[in-house]
């Protein structure tokens, strides 16, 4: 977990800077290298060291991305796309037990998941640049490439000069510049209160993730079958989410899957010791709710955040989640953690009441879009000049 903490960050400033193409490549050498090495490991300091190693890369992975197709299909798709990405990681929530149940050595269990890693390299070959990073660095001639050849996929033509995007109409002076950091968000108010938000609810859903997938084993039942059914539960939840997504918004379906997240596991206070499968149940229930919350959790935040810090911010917001996830193997040795858990998803369900909702808007390119995001228009006032200020950008890519 402490080589997910450092990548997220890590890996977050450097898509920003270079792009999220090289980034991903970086991850992928460190991924490879120290899955392999480790099978060759001769002590367990050796071993230790290697996967964290494992985890610095494999997690730059998920998080750019992530970003990266979000920043590649069009608004009416980025809600599909980002539900389906995620299936993934369910397929192998689910296949993972039984590749414990019947690999019971490590070094070949090891060797298992790092052949079935392989296959990833041949994505490298069709993946693209990110068209909303390359158009917030100015790099249109790498841009034009990118729509042109995305164009012929489709069985479309890219017509017109590159420069009569809307995001270069509406900013004449759009060149090649520095990244942005993190810093410049906590300049502004409401992207800095925005973030502080978002990580607090990255902590709290990954402590109770985790919470309960750690303690699946101490649920009643066989443990390989107890964490298959948690595996399972990922694909309708997710598959919920996708189908009520653009019919609700973002924020009523947070609060809905965590109250009811809350509610589940203020029933198991009160259930009695001599029926274990209904806190099993009621286990699952909340563990279903939390999953449902957390996908949607990672379209929300990649819609809050301008393009040029949308990595960083991404990758911040996780990384503090890292805590929660760190904390919650101890969660077992406190004497009423379902009471910590019943207060941690409520206080979500408030929080999340503050912050701007997103459905059905653009993403934002500049800082400025990201500050202004959710904001209600203010009246017009009567203005002879019917050119827009210059500061203004922005992009229907």
């Amino acid at each position: 977990m402490i080589g997910f903490l450092l990548s997220v960050s890590f890996f977050g400033q450097v898509s920003d800077c270079v792009g999220r193409f090289p980034a991903l490549v970086m991850c992928y050498i460190i991924t490879t290298t120290a899955m392999f090495l480790s099978l060759l490991s001769t002590s367990y300091t050796m071993f230790i060291i290697l996967r964290f190693f494992q985890a610095f890369g494999r997690t730059g992975i998920t998080a750019v991305g992530f970003v990266l197709l979000m920043e590649t299909v069009g608004p009416q798709y980025r809600e599909g796309i980002g539900i389906a990405i995620q299936l993934g990681w369910a397929v192998g929530y689910v296949l993972l037990p039984g590749a414990a149940y019947f690999i019971r050595n490590w070094f070949w269990f090891q060797l298992f998941a790092s052949v079935c890693f392989l296959p990833f390299l041949v994505a490298y070959k069709v993946m693209p640049e990110s068209p909303r990073w390359l158009a917030s660095r100015g790099r249109t001639k790498k841009l034009e490439k990118v729509l042109i050849k995305a164009a012929a996929v489709n069985g479309k033509e890219f017509k017109g000069d590159i420069k009569d995007l809307d995001i270069f109409q509406n900013n004449k002076e759009m060149e090649e510049k520095k990244a942005d950091t993190i810093f410049e968000v906590l300049k502004m108010p409401n992207m800095r209160s925005s973030l502080f938000k978002m990580i607090y609810l990255w902590m709290v859903h990954t402590f109770l993730y985790y919470g309960v997938s750690y303690n699946t084993n101490d649920l009643a039942g066989n443990p390989y079958l107890n964490f298959f059914i948690a595996g399972v539960l990922e694909f309708p939840c997710r598959g919920i989410v996708f189908f009520i997504l653009k019919k609700l918004g973002r924020r009523p379906i947070v609060i809905l899957f965590m109250t009811v997240c809350g509610l589940a596991f203020g029933a198991m206070i009160f259930v009695p010791a001599d029926l274990s499968w209904l806190s099993t149940t009621f286990a699952m229930v909340g563990k279903f709710c939390v999953t449902a919350s957390f996908a949607l959790l990672y379209i929300y935040t990649a819609e809050m955040f301008p393009t040029g810090v949308r990595n960083v911010t991404f990758g911040a917001c996780s990384m503090c989640a890292r805590i929660g996830s760190i904390l919650a193997p101890f969660v077992r040795e406190l004497v009423i953690p379902n009471v910590l858990y019943v207060s941690l998803a409520l206080s979500c369900t408030l929080l999340v009441l503050f912050l701007p909702e997103t459905r059905g808007l653009e993403m934002p390119d500049s800082l400025q879009e990201g500050e202004e995001l959710g904001r209600k228009p203010e009246k017009k006032k009567e203005n002879t000049d019917p050119k827009p200020p210059d500061s203004e950008v922005t992009s229907h890519m």
